[in-house]
């Protein structure tokens, strides 16, 4: 695999190689001498970092290569404090998910880690690198009404922190129809802690691995009938639930897909990012041996969704110069127009300018997005 190039500069590299999870030394040494040079601009770099939801990663790893004088002594102050509280705040939130995941299946209610619950250990390390934010759960549409029951014996209720009052706020009316209107997921339900640092802790149930309405399908009776348990790192005997490598990745892919397939997720400020990415990456590379195979190309066929798959992974593929989709057969199976368009309100498509790695990197998205047309 190469590593990426400096069209975007430097400090776009560095993110980049991020993603990849520096598991080559190729990769490594790329990173080190791009923090070591002195001539990356931190104020750039800060900012896509926290756009990308990156900065715990970039801190880390830019501590770890022993900078010295190249990176200024308040960057590296400020990246010590982001680490301090990002392990401060895993102390919370992992027991936490794992309770939730206990205290239910006591109740014969299957609940398994997504997300940053599955991948913070496995495909980050357990050391911290990893933004937390919500607690992202899976569950079986038949046991909503189950969970909802439960929720408030662990002291949730449907809400959000308020950090003006520090207090929960209802969720704002128009957010609840839209949970109403799609039911593949849970809505938001929150506690408050008692904690200085990690003052609320946020639920989200889902309950499909698409989407309410699509046009695909991934059974969860045949993503749940077999799982794995993956250990927590620093925490003894702690071991989450989840999808096997096959449906993690599907699942994962086909998240991305939506977030970036779908306008109004650019309006919420969701749309897709350097994490997403990283995410599907990390996977592909740790799972590759059960990922790189006609069985699993043949489930994607079985699902019939090569197209939203194919999707991500060229992009993935142009992007960061790998070669997923070539390794599952797949190549030519979306046309160049489809790999640009995506899903506005109602029956619209939009189409945008450039590449993914342009998408990624413009701050004002809306500028790529060029035309609109009605769709039959």
């Amino acid at each position: 695999m190469k590593i990426p190039d400096f069209t975007f500069g430097a400090e776009w590299s560095l993110l980049e190689l991020l993603c990849l999870g520096l598991i080559t030394e190729e990769e490594q040494t790329a990173f080190t001498e791009l923090v070591r040079s002195g001539s990356l601009d931190w104020g750039i770099l800060l900012e896509q970092a926290l756009r990308h939801k990156m900065l715990p990663l970039l801190a880390l790893h830019t501590l770890m290569a022993e900078p010295g004088t190249a990176v200024p002594r308040r960057v590296q102050d400020h990246f010590r404090a982001v680490i301090d509280i990002n392990r401060h705040k895993r102390t919370i939130w992992y027991p936490e998910a794992h309770k939730i995941i206990q205290f239910l299946g006591e109740k014969n209610i299957q609940v398994l880690g997504r997300k940053d619950v599955a991948f913070e250990s496995r495909l980050y390390g357990g050391n911290s690198s990893r933004r937390f934010g919500d607690i992202d759960l899976l569950i079986h549409p038949k046991d909503r009404d189950g969970v909802l029951a439960a929720l408030p014996e662990l002291g949730y209720q449907p809400g959000l922190f308020d950090w003006n009052t520090q207090q929960l706020a209802p969720i704002p009316r128009q957010h609840l129809m839209i949970f109403r209107l799609n039911p593949d997921h849970l809505p938001v339900h929150s506690r408050l802690t008692g904690d200085p640092i990690m003052q609320w802790l946020e639920i989200d149930f889902a309950n499909s691995l698409t989407w309410h309405g699509s046009e695909y399908d991934v059974p969860l009776d045949a993503a749940m009938a077999e799982i794995c348990y993956e250990p927590v790192a620093g925490f003894s005997g702690m071991e989450i639930p989840c999808l096997t490598p096959p449906f993690q990745f599907i699942s994962t892919v086909l998240h991305l897909f939506r977030e970036a397939w779908f306008e109004r997720w650019l309006e919420w400020e969701q749309d897709v990012d350097l994490t997403k990415f990283s995410d599907v990456i990390r996977l592909w590379r740790v799972y590759e041996a059960d990922l790189a195979t006609n069985t699993f190309a043949q489930l994607l066929e079985q699902f019939k969704i090569v197209e939203p798959m194919v999707w991500v992974l060229e992009h993935l593929d142009r992007t960061f110069n790998m070669n997923t989709v070539e390794t599952l057969g797949l190549n030519g199976r979306v046309s160049e127009e489809w790999l640009f368009s995506g899903r506005a309100s109602g029956k619209n498509l939009f189409r945008w300018q450039g590449s993914m790695r342009e998408r990624l990197f413009t701050k004002n998205r809306q500028t790529l997005f060029v035309a609109l047309e009605e769709t039959a």
